[in-house]
Order: structure tokens, then C-alpha cells, then sequence
């Protein structure tokens, strides 16, 4: 179960282990307040013991084949996390979320990994679309899907609860022959 992709020079996607548990907590315990008003689950990690939990869980969903949750390592440094929280291999749909420590932003490491993890799902888990789903008013979310290539769709109204309240979702997809299209991707 080990999994690496590349992401270009100094920049790594490694699948999460339990023994990257420490890291991850470190990472999310620096980045609470950063973090906790887009994602509701941070609420739960409240010590390695509960990461470690969260990893293994999102191990089994791997090895059942519906979901993949990858650290972002910069020059080595456990930057943030891409995670495939949803394969639906029926329809071959694939679902990316993403985050990224607040020191670790506007470098463009989150644009490559999200590019990185949509040819991983279009060339080797032979998806059809992946999507993305964001929180409306995270506008650098909103441009880290614009800028990996995905097309936004859609708005969900009302459709995530968040430590802010019921919030709107906007939705980006892109489909593997928009993919093809551009060769290396987008």
C-alpha cells in the first residue's frame, strides 16, 4: 500500500501511513484556526491517536478501492493533504479535497498536486470525471480548481455545514477526454 507520485521537483504525493500520524497532527495543531472554518472533521483530531484512527480508516477505504488521501511533501516537509474522498468505479466519478498549511500557500503546490492526483484518477484508476467541491466563499479554493483545469458547474445552495454556518458548495468537474485534450494535463 504504499504510493507515490510526483508532482514535480521537490514536491511528492505519498500516500498516508499510520506512521505519518505525529506529522499530520503536528501539521493540523499549527493550523487550526487556519483550517477548522472549512473543515469540520479537524474538530475530531484532537491527538495523534485520533489521526492515527483517521489514517487507518482512510486505509481500508483504499484498499476497498474508495478513497485515496495523500500528504503533500515539500523538499520533504508534510505540507497539507489531497484527498480522493469518494471513487464511484460504476460511473467512474472521483471526488478531490484539499488543504494546505497556512506557511505552505500561494506557492503553487496545492495547482500542481490537484493536477497531479486528476492524472493519477484519468490514467491509472481509468476515471471518466473528477470532481471537486468547495466551500463558496473560499475563493483560493475556488482558484486552485480553476487553475488545475477544472470547469465550474454549478452551485449547491445550502448543501455543507461548517463551524460559519449552512454554506453554498460550487462545484468544478473535468472529464478525462478535457484531459487528453491538453496531453500532460491542463
Amino acid at each position: 500500500m504504499n504510493l507515490k507520485l510526483c508532482a514535480g521537483k521537490d514536491l511528492s504525493l505519498l500516500l498516508f501511513r499510520p506512521h505519518h500520524s505525529p506529522a499530520l497532527f503536528r501539521l493540523v495543531e499549527t493550523n487550526r484556526s487556519h483550517l477548522e472554518s472549512w473543515l469540520p472533521w479537524i474538530r475530531e483530531i484532537r491527538d495523534v491517536e485520533s489521526m492515527d484512527r483517521y489514517i487507518r480508516r482512510a486505509l481500508t477505504a483504499y484498499s476497498c478501492g474508495r478513497e485515496a488521501h495523500f500528504g503533500i511533501w515539500n523538499r520533504g516537509v508534510l505540507a497539507g493533504s489531497v484527498t480522493v474522498e469518494r471513487i464511484d468505479i460504476a460511473n467512474r466519478v472521483a471526488e478531490i479535497g484539499y488543504w494546505l498549511g497556512r506557511g505552505q500557500t500561494g506557492q503553487g503546490l496545492m495547482t500542481r498536486s490537484v493536477r497531479c492526483v486528476a492524472e493519477y484518477l484519468f490514467r491509472q484508476r481509468k476515471m471518466h470525471r473528477v470532481e471537486i467541491r468547495v466551500d463558496a466563499s473560499n475563493h483560493s479554493s475556488r482558484k486552485v480548481a480553476l487553475r488545475s483545469g477544472f470547469r465550474e458547474e454549478g452551485l449547491l445552495r445550502d448543501a455543507y455545514r461548517s463551524a460559519r454556518g449552512v454554506n453554498d458548495v460550487a462545484i468544478y468537474g473535468l472529464l478525462a477526454h478535457e484531459w487528453a485534450e491538453t496531453k500532460d494535463g491542463p
